[in-house]
C-alpha cells in the first residue's frame, strides 16, 4: 500500500513539473519574443507581404538590423524597417544617394528600386533630404523598397522607445 502511494505522488510531481515548465516557457517566450506578420511591401525584396518574422524584444538594434517599430504618428500601427543610422550620425539624401556622416551608404543587403524619377525636396524627402543629425536614442529607419514605404524619410528620426525589437528569424 505504501509503495502505490509513493508511485502515485511521483506521477503527480512529474505532471506538475511538466505543466510548470510549459507555463514558464510560454511566459519567457511572450516576454522576449513576438511574431509579426508583414502586411506591406516596404521591406521587399527581403520581407514580402504575408511573411512572418520573429521579433526579439530586448537589446538595442545595430546598424543594418531589421526592426519592428510602432509608428510615431499612428499609434497601434507596426512598421518594419532597417536601421540605416543611429544616434550621433548625420543623414542626408542627395539625388537618391543616402549619405551617413558624409559617406555614401552602401547596402550589403538586397534593395528594390525601379523608379528612375528624382523628386525635389519641396515635393518629398524620398530622393532629396537636408542633413539631419540624430539625437540621443534616435534611429534613421529605411525600408528595403527604396521607392515606397513608410520610413524615416517620411516620419523623421524614430525615437528608441518606438522600437519594439529586431527581427531574428523570418519565414
Amino acid at each position: 500500500m505504501y509503495r502505490q502511494e509513493k508511485q502515485g505522488s511521483g506521477i503527480f510531481i512529474k505532471i506538475l513539473s511538466a505543466a510548470g515548465g510549459i507555463i514558464a516557457g510560454f511566459l519567457v517566450c511572450r516576454l522576449f519574443f513576438m511574431p509579426f506578420r508583414v502586411t506591406d511591401s516596404s521591406m521587399e525584396p527581403n520581407l514580402k507581404p504575408g511573411d512572418t518574422a520573429i521579433i526579439l524584444k530586448h537589446g538595442a538594434p545595430k546598424r543594418g538590423d531589421i526592426v519592428l517599430i510602432e509608428s510615431p504618428v499612428e499609434p497601434g500601427r507596426m512598421l518594419a524597417g532597417r536601421v540605416a543610422a543611429m544616434e550621433g550620425d548625420t543623414v542626408e539624401i542627395r539625388d537618391k544617394v543616402i549619405l551617413v556622416n558624409n559617406i555614401r551608404l552602401r547596402f550589403p543587403w538586397k534593395t528594390k528600386s525601379s523608379d528612375r524619377r528624382v523628386f525635389p525636396m519641396n515635393f518629398s524627402f524620398r530622393d532629396n533630404m537636408p542633413a539631419v543629425k540624430l539625437t540621443r536614442n534616435h534611429y534613421f529607419i529605411l525600408g528595403d523598397n527604396m521607392d515606397g514605404g513608410y520610413d524615416s524619410r517620411t516620419l523623421g528620426a524614430i525615437p528608441g522607445d518606438c522600437v519594439i525589437g529586431r527581427v531574428i528569424y523570418r519565414y
